[in-house]
């Protein structure tokens, strides 16, 4: 598929039929388009102006990109401006990359969601027979999780790092019976990439580039070697008593668990395939979205904003923050990738799905709005 696009196309019919309803004339598309692009600008402006506010985003609707820009700086210490094709870390939002080459495998008939972990894993606790390779991707194996014992170590050496701290926990017990309690755990997605690796002989990441990432021509989407030097990619950043702060790269042992970088282009181009069916069957998409245990299916969370359906993911880890969300009734896709680790995300990306949804009170962009709980910012408030 090509990366031309439509700069401005409709977000919804409904909106459009009530942009002109009671005022005496008909609003056409691009007057919809335009005039919701102008709202979101607004927003992210008023971000930009009141606070340390650097991130890529990318708004889509029904396949056609609405909203392709960046805020901030890609270096702070050179003056750099941030760029919409920069390549950020991703953190977590690794996991539904890791989630669909699982599924990928079951489809392929090379791997079944009912198979006991201790099938693939080395040494292996006995208490862990009863979990699954299902329990692992819905975060309630039970396993306690020990990814903060994995050393730093390039990522082909991960299933040798998970070896050595399992076998020198010996017999660890299950925190919980599997399949009974939501912990959201790096460890499950680790294992799944160490399971991913048992099965095919290839590497987690080589298996991934070749059934999911260049199927979907998304190029700057790898595992993040830390020491390579990669074209576009920026710095990371935190905020730390109200200053920003130069962060390191460290983490190798993020593994399957959190792993790539990418950019927005990629993300849209690898979800567009995603929802399409071209990289799963329709029945592994539908499986992998159906909402379990804490509000979790197969590598997505999938919960409702605004009333709305929606399945998205959260990243984050040192210098950076992410978040993708789409809404499949109104085939609304929002991607934030931002190179400051303390960036709400998902908050912004709920603010801006609000803003296409017309609901109200309308984000501001305000410290006292940007204060608000995700809760409150996405329309879910807790009774």
């Amino acid at each position: 598929m090509t990366a031309t696009r439509r700069p401005l196309v409709i977000i919804l019919a409904a909106v459009v039929g009530s942009f002109g309803a009671g005022l005496g004339f008909a609003v056409t598309a691009s007057q919809a388009d335009a005039e919701f692009a102008s709202r979101v600008r607004a927003y992210l402006q008023n971000r930009a102006a009141r606070s340390a506010f650097s991130a890529a985003i990318l708004v889509a609707s029904k396949g056609e990109v609405v909203i392709r820009e960046a805020y901030g700086m890609a270096d702070f210490e050179l003056g750099v401006p941030l760029r919409p094709d920069h390549v950020f870390r991703i953190g977590s939002l690794t996991k539904p990359f890791t989630a669909t080459a699982i599924l990928r495998l079951r489809d392929q008939g090379r791997l079944e969601l009912s198979r006991s972990v201790c099938d693939f894993v080395r040494p292996c606790p006995a208490a862990w027979r009863s979990v699954t390779i299902a329990h692992l991707l819905s975060h309630t194996s039970g396993i306690p999780d020990r990814f903060g014992d994995l050393e730093a170590v390039p990522a082909p050496a991960t299933r040798a790092e998970v070896d050595r701290v399992l076998g020198k926990a010996g017999a660890l017990a299950l925190n919980a019976t599997a399949g009974s309690q939501y912990s959201y755990s790096n460890f499950n997605y680790v294992l799944l990439g160490y399971i991913i690796e048992a099965v095919t002989g290839e590497t987690w990441e080589a298996f991934l580039l070749a059934q999911l990432l260049t199927p979907a021509g998304t190029a700057d989407t790898r595992y993040d070697d830390v020491w390579s030097v990669v074209p576009r990619r920026v710095h990371g950043y935190e905020v730390k008593d109200g200053q920003l702060r130069i962060t390191r790269y460290t983490d190798h042992a993020a593994y399957a668990a959190g792993g790539l970088r990418s950019t927005v282009d990629d993300l849209r181009r690898w979800h567009d395939e995603y929802w399409a069916g071209s990289i799963l069957s329709k029945a592994s998409v539908a499986e992998a979205l159906r909402t379990g245990l804490g509000d979790y299916g197969y590598g997505w969370q999938v919960t409702t904003h605004f009333g709305r359906p929606v399945h998205n993911h959260t990243g984050g880890l040192r210098g950076f923050a992410s978040h993708l969300a789409f809404y499949p009734n109104q085939e609304l896709l929002i991607v934030i990738l931002s190179n400051i680790e303390n960036e709400n995300t998902k908050g912004t990306a709920c603010d801006i799905a609000a803003l296409a949804l017309k609901v109200a009170p309308v984000p501001t962009g305000t410290p006292e709005w940007i204060q608000r709980s995700n809760d409150e910012r996405c329309g879910a408030r807790r009774p």
